[in-house]
């Protein structure tokens, strides 16, 4: 039955010749795979089969990043995390340069960390230079999105133990559930 629903309401979307475009909204819409037109807010025209329409919001968006542990120039370890703030100002050409922007910033922000990280020593390494700085860098991108910040929500210079996922080192095949 739930399959049923499904298919009559993508009849009903496949068919509908209209679009509307939410204040907080910007839109693409792209004619028979040619021809491309930027819509706002407001009720716009599609012509079904030939019209694809793709709808983003413009708000503040937010990136978590995950957890990094680096190495500085002095081999100490420093684990840190944070936050990216973007909002979407030229749908075009973010649709025309990023496939899939909020891993490309991501990535692109973990790299400078990274960059910053390694040529300082622990001493020299301070999370609001580090935000200062990946902002400046930032600013330098031209991907139709406006960095708004970034702020490291986690920072420590603590000493790390990785855990052995494999079991090559164990040449007795034990496991933790076996008891002896």
């Amino acid at each position: 039955m739930l399959q049923l629903k499904e298919f009559f309401q993508w009849l009903i979307d496949s068919l509908k010749i209209w679009v509307i475009i939410q204040p907080w909204e910007t839109a693409i819409r792209v004619r028979m795979g040619k021809q491309t037109k930027i819509l706002t807010k407001g009720i716009f025209f599609r012509i079904p089969y030939l019209d694809s329409v793709f709808v983003q919001e413009s708000r503040l968006r937010i990136i978590q990043m995950s957890l990094q542990t680096l190495t500085t120039k002095d081999l100490s370890a420093i684990t840190i995390e944070g936050a990216i703030g973007y909002s979407i100002t030229d749908i075009g050409k973010l649709y025309n340069t990023l496939y899939q922007p909020e891993t490309t910033i991501s990535n692109i922000v973990k790299s400078k960390i990274a960059a910053y990280i390694f040529t300082r020593n622990q001493n020299a390494i301070f999370p609001s230079e580090l935000e200062k700085e990946i902002m400046e860098n930032l600013q330098e991108l031209d991907y139709g999105i406006d960095i708004q910040y970034f702020r490291v929500q986690n920072f420590a210079i603590v000493k790390t133990f990785r855990l052995i996922k494999d079991e090559s080192w164990n040449p007795e095949g034990l496991t933790m559930t076996d008891k002896k």
